[in-house]
């Protein structure tokens, strides 16, 4: 919905009308050339997604550029959703097991699933309020000053916030600090193949310019290869997986499809040696 329709339409109305939508394309593009893991339905296509900018090509950002099998026509998931999800399910026992969960900006799509699994103690909240995206049931959660107790979570799930964020040490100080011992935190960004260094510029303040160099409108820094690195800094363990390379095989990757240049990052706080 463009931004005039939603000035107009109450946010409570407009959240359903979307989910509607959403019903509604998920028959239209009923098929079994893919299929979605979280909704669990097979489409003849997925829906194109991404924005299409000079500087996703020039810097091969990963994660924030346009792919034409990308969006869930029923759930809305994305390539990166569903490589969350996959990650989860397959090779965790986030399902399974009891676990305390903090998922900020959450996924609608990883939202309705997560939030009804019976073994979770599930807290979720969005990083602002905006459009129609999210319920207005949700509360606002800052990463930069979290009410939670120390070593409280096993998973915290914030995929596409820090590069949003100015005080990137501070949340990630946060972020491990609440996590349990040998607890994950799973925080995808867009990532520039090209850029060996995060590239960030206190000078780079209007959206135009922003969406010029860091690839969105309001992004405050475009993360390079040594993103692994910053995360090692705030003293985590990190890990990575790659869909076809060595979580799933490639014929996967493309029935689900999923983003076969994407990395998943797991930051893990290390657990208390005994």
């Amino acid at each position: 919905m463009n931004s005039s329709i939603k000035n107009i339409i109450p946010r409570k109305l407009g959240y359903r009308l979307k989910n509607i939508r959403s019903v509604v394309r998920g028959y239209v593009y009923k098929g079994d050339q893919y299929y979605c893991p979280i909704c669990r339905q097979g489409f003849k296509t997925m829906l194109p997604g991404g924005f299409d900018l000079p500087v996703i090509k020039e810097k091969e950002i990963v994660g924030g550029g346009y792919r034409q099998n990308n969006i869930c026509p029923r759930c809305q998931s994305t390539d990166r959703d569903r490589l969350v999800y996959l990650y989860l399910k397959e090779k965790t026992t986030f399902f399974t097991a009891p676990q305390q969960v903090l998922h900020v900006a959450p996924e609608q799509s990883l939202f309705r699933v997560f939030s009804k699994l019976p073994n979770l103690t599930y807290t979720a909240g969005t990083k602002y309020q905006e459009g129609f995206y999210y319920s207005d049931e949700l509360p606002v959660i800052d990463l930069r000053a979290l009410s939670y107790n120390d070593n409280t979570f096993d998973f915290v799930i914030a995929n596409h916030v820090l590069e949003h964020i100015k005080e990137e040490k501070k949340v990630l100080r946060e972020i491990f600090r609440v996590l349990k011992p040998g607890g994950n935190a799973i925080l995808q960004v867009p990532i520039a193949n090209k850029l060996k260094q995060t590239f960030e510029d206190i000078t780079i303040v209007t959206k135009s310019d922003r969406e010029r160099y860091y690839g969105q409108f309001d992004h405050v820094r475009l993360y390079g290869t040594d993103y692994p690195e910053r995360l090692a800094s705030a003293g985590f363990v990190v890990t990575k997986t790659k869909p076809g390379e060595d979580a799933w095989p490639m014929p996967t990757v493309k029935k689900f499809a999923l983003n076969s240049d994407e990395y998943l990052y797991i930051a893990q706080k290390p657990p208390i040696k005994l």
